[in-house]
């Protein structure tokens, strides 16, 4: 670790850092100046630390997609990057950007009712497709307990599509999987949605 960073001292080093990745030059600063005032562990672990907070902050912005049928397959993408990508009416199927950890899963259930209150028509169902997450701690959990607590409030189903062995595992031990039913976790977001709407699923048209 001494010798890379000693690496940083090169002024070329830190202009390709500062040129590709501000967030890697910021650790890479932080590392050499904590090595050069307090020694080589306190160093590295103030530049471990700066790099967590950077992380947090970075999955603290992340965002849902809203996701459309692809023509012609049983595949969904995002809207935004596929124009010709359709929804079922009625269906609205979110997908997090990244896994759901403890650092997100509140601005993800914000980003949701978002997107609910912005459907036309307003949606029945609640498809999230849980594809980026292997693993769903209690605070997760628990935030998707409130969501769907909240979206059947007003009428709407929660569906869940994707969900890894690791992550079923975690919702089996939470009141959320008792909640949901046993019928509402899909092996695909195309099950999700024809389980939703059967006559506006994948296959129709």
């Amino acid at each position: 670790m001494t010798v890379a960073v000693r690496g940083f001292l090169r002024v070329g080093e830190l202009r390709r850092y500062a040129r590709l990745d501000r967030s890697s030059l910021w650790v890479a600063l932080t590392a050499l100046v904590g090595v050069l005032l307090f020694d080589l562990l306190p160093g590295l672990l103030l530049a471990v630390a700066l790099s967590l907070l950077l992380f947090i902050a970075a999955a603290g912005r992340r965002d849902v997609a809203v996701l459309g049928r692809l023509p012609g397959t049983r595949l969904y993408g995002d809207i935004t990057e596929h124009p010709g990508a359709r929804t079922a009416p009625g269906v609205l199927v979110v997908r997090p950007d990244g896994s759901l950890f403890f650092g997100n899963i509140s601005r993800v259930r914000l980003a949701v009712r978002d997107q609910v209150r912005a459907a036309d028509p307003p949606p029945h169902t609640v498809v999230l497709d849980l594809a980026g997450s292997h693993h769903l701690g209690v605070p997760v959990l628990d935030t998707l307990d409130e969501l769907r607590d909240e979206l059947h409030r007003h009428g709407i189903a929660l569906r869940l599509a994707h969900v890894r062995s690791r992550a079923a595992a975690d919702l089996d031990r939470h009141p959320l999987a008792a909640r949901l039913g046993p019928h509402a976790r899909h092996r695909t977001v195309a099950d999700a949605v024809t389980a939703a709407d059967p006559a506006g699923g994948p296959g129709a048209g």
